[in-house]
């Protein structure tokens, strides 16, 4: 059997090894167009922090490691046109200076394409200044006119351009973050963990809700002078930044594939396509949120690898892997604190019919006998009113492991857990790592109490 991967993406990757390790018989082929496997987005950040010497250094793997096993590599390669009816896939191979077409047959063929930052409804002069850094070769350009630049402004509060902004405001820049919405990093945090984040920004950073970006002003050299938003006031600038989610690469097949109406491809619970030898991974695709019956587009690198393992599951083996549901759970470092989400959020659950209340509690002490004296923590639970369900859940800190209580907070939304089953969980109590009532059993015992 020849399964065909097009794109080097994480899902591609993951697919890819799952293939292998299922069956190592499998022949499989990973087609990308670019000369890097799984580079990480969020790179850039780490590369101007000094966590990374190198920008081509930051990815997951390497041509020469998914050779060694047993997986097949095709680099500077682009997938032109796919003949489903022969099951025949047409390519174009960049080899120096010239341009081979050649084509290859498959028995499935998984889409792992990524995504990239769409294009918007500015002009194409102004188009062309925005800076955006997905991917690699846009990283490189982002980070010399990023360095060459004092004022900063980003498009997108969300945790793209908050990540982007803590980066910047280290080397001294001056940002402006503007967003349309009028609450920041919206559908993450509420407004009890906003608060005690949003206060403690940094004098560098500045940030403007409510703002729509009208039109981008140049001069006659075309460099970026600033934008001007809703109301005709003027940001000025040197260098603008697109920091929105990105939004899928579906050219190659939107005409061929049924497609949803978000621009994702249309798959069902299994991964397949409308086409049931063509599967779609990683962020082609959208996942089941929180319990809803409504899919949802959510571009992790989790939910990429998740989709990928699931895809090569279902074309090796007879019982099928259903997709799981997700609860966008995710974690990271800004402005001095440790943030974290899981699930739904106050403000969004009316969006999704469910009626909903929360608790919230501050901790500033992580064990009973414990000698970090600094220590606080803000605790937030989102839960059904009725049932007493957990449905969301957040959370800030001055302390890198309290990060991981979002993945034991995922996992409980995830199993329909209740309150009332929070309150007498078994967690261990070490009197010097711990206190003798467990964060979440106490701050169980809080909601109960509201009800």
């Amino acid at each position: 059997m020849r399964v065909l991967i097009i794109g080097g993406s994480h899902a591609g990757i993951a697919t890819a090894r799952h293939l292998k390790k299922i069956n190592p018989a499998t022949e499989v082929i990973l087609i990308e167009q670019s000369t890097v496997l799984g580079y990480i987005g969020s790179s850039l950040n780490l590369f101007m922090e000094k966590y990374i010497e190198h920008l081509e250094n930051c990815r997951t793997t390497s041509a020469s490691e998914l050779m060694s096993e047993g997986i097949n590599v095709m680099l500077q390669t682009k997938a032109t046109q796919i003949d489903e009816k022969n099951k025949i896939l047409h390519l174009l191979l960049k080899d120096g200076e010239t341009t081979v077409k050649d084509q290859l047959s498959y028995d499935y063929l998984v889409l792992a394409m990524g995504s990239s930052q769409y294009s918007t409804s500015f002009s194409p002069e102004g188009q062309d200044l925005l800076t955006n850094f997905k991917s690699l070769p846009q990283a490189k350009a982002a980070a010399k006119t990023l360095y060459d630049s004092q004022k900063v402004v980003i498009i997108g509060a969300g945790l793209i351009g908050f990540e982007l902004a803590e980066t910047l405001s280290q080397l001294n820049k001056k940002v402006v973050l503007l967003d349309r919405m009028n609450q920041a990093l919206f559908r993450y945090f509420d407004k009890e963990i906003l608060s005690i984040f949003l206060s403690n920004i940094p004098a560098n950073v500045e940030l403007k809700l409510n703002s729509n970006v009208e039109r981008i002003q140049f001069d006659e050299t075309n460099k970026f002078k600033g934008v001007y938003l809703s109301g005709n006031e003027f940001i000025q600038g040197d260098t603008i930044v697109y920091a929105i989610n990105p939004r899928p690469n579906i050219d190659l097949v939107k005409d061929l594939l049924e497609m949803n109406r978000d621009g994702t491809i249309c798959t069902n619970e299994f991964l397949q396509t409308s086409d049931k030898s063509i599967y779609a991974v990683g962020d082609l695709v959208s996942v089941f949120f929180n319990q809803q019956e409504n899919m949802s587009y959510i571009p992790l690198v989790t939910n990429a690898y998740r989709t990928g393992i699931i895809a090569a599951t279902n074309i090796l083996l007879n019982e099928k892997r259903r997709l799981p549901v997700v609860q966008r759970t995710i974690a990271s470092h800004l402005f001095d604190f440790y943030v974290a989400s899981t699930g739904m959020n106050e403000e969004e659950a009316p969006y999704y019919g469910l009626s909903v209340a929360s608790v919230t509690k501050t901790y500033t002490k992580s064990a009973l006998f414990g000698k970090d004296d600094s220590f606080e923590m803000t605790l937030k639970f989102v839960f059904e009113q009725q049932t007493g369900r957990l449905v969301g859940g957040q959370l800030i800190s001055n302390r890198e492991k309290s990060l991981e209580l979002i993945n034991t907070l995922s996992a409980l939304i995830t199993s329909h857990v209740t309150l009332d089953a929070v309150l007498t969980m078994d967690f261990y109590f070490n009197p010097k790592f711990s206190n003798p009532v467990h964060f979440f059993n106490d701050l169980a015992l809080e909601g109960i109490l509201l009800k």
